[in-house]
């Protein structure tokens, strides 16, 4: 990993955005991941039900609408970020998934007639990768009110500790330990 960028809807305030939560960041709308493989592009979607994050090998750019005026989707680079620095230059040795399952239904019509039968869907809700110095957590996620995590959401997050992965909901396994067995 050479750099990273997030993204987010444009500032229109004149507070400074706010992203750096220590450990764990808000990215919103995507991460940019610079590689020697070329660009990645890590954000959330919704192919496999709604919302999921994915990876893709191409930039955020090809995901976003930015129009003529200078109101469109912002970036800043974070590779500065001390919890980057630690994994600069560093390649990513091993990836891992994390699906969730969701149930819905059935789905009913106000006399109670069964309008469509239940169904479960298989969704991808965070994504680890492995740096020799640690994981980070790419997780399509929000935060909310009282310091609780919507995990689903159609924003990404970016963690840095195992500890954080638990406090959103992830079991205590392989794929929220700070290393891996």
């Amino acid at each position: 990993m050479e750099g990273v960028e997030y993204w987010d809807i444009h500032n229109f305030s004149d507070e400074p955005r706010e992203w750096d939560y220590g450990d764990w960041h808000h990215a919103v709308l995507g991460v940019d991941l610079t590689t020697s493989s070329g660009p990645v592009a890590v954000t959330w979607t919704n192919t496999f039900d709604t919302y999921g994050v994915e990876v893709f090998p191409e930039p955020m750019t090809r995901f976003l609408v930015s129009g003529d005026d200078d109101a469109g989707p912002e970036r800043w680079a974070v590779t500065p970020h001390p919890e980057w620095t630690t994994r600069a230059g560093q390649p990513v040795s091993a990836v891992d998934t994390f699906w969730d399952r969701w149930e819905y239904g059935p789905a009913r019509y106000s006399d109670g007639r069964i309008a469509e039968p239940a169904r479960t869907v298989e969704v991808p809700v965070a994504i680890r990768l492995e740096f020799a110095s640690g994981p980070v957590w790419f997780v399509a996620g929000m935060p909310v009110e009282d310091g609780k995590t919507f995990v689903g959401g159609d924003e990404i997050m970016v963690v840095f500790t195992s500890e954080t992965m638990l406090r959103l909901g992830f079991p205590a396994d392989e794929f929220t330990a700070t290393e891996k067995q």
